[in-house]
Formats: C-alpha cells, structure tokens, sequence
C-alpha cells in the first residue's frame, strides 16, 4: 500500500504542528522519565521522515 504524496505532507505537518507545542507546554513525567520529550521526539522525527520522504518522491517525478 502506497500512501499519495500529498497524503505523506500532511501528515509530516500535522506531525510537527503537534510537536513543537507538545514538548513546549505540557510537562509530564514517569518514574523519571519526561514523557513529554519523549512524544515530542517521536513527533519530530516522524514529521523528518514523512517530509524528507515527499520531497525525494516528488524530485524523482520530476515535480521540482
């Protein structure tokens, strides 16, 4: 199954629109551990991948 690319950009934007402010504003932690840094990493770097991702799709079509 082939996710489109526009399909892949939003969802890298949504993913980094929900990281930044996740990590910023909401403090929550476990035995120790910041939860709250651990999503926003999550967030960020799945909004690298799926960005990253789209572009090279996009460059190999011949888009840019």
């Amino acid at each position: 199954m082939h996710l489109k690319d526009e399909n892949i950009l939003a969802i890298g934007m949504m993913s980094l629109a929900l990281g930044i402010p996740k990590g910023r504003f909401f403090l929550f932690e476990h035995a120790g551990f910041s939860v709250a840094d651990f999503v926003e990493g999550v967030f960020i770097r799945l909004s690298l991948v799926t960005n990253v991702t789209c572009f090279m799709r996009r460059k190999k079509q011949g888009c840019f």
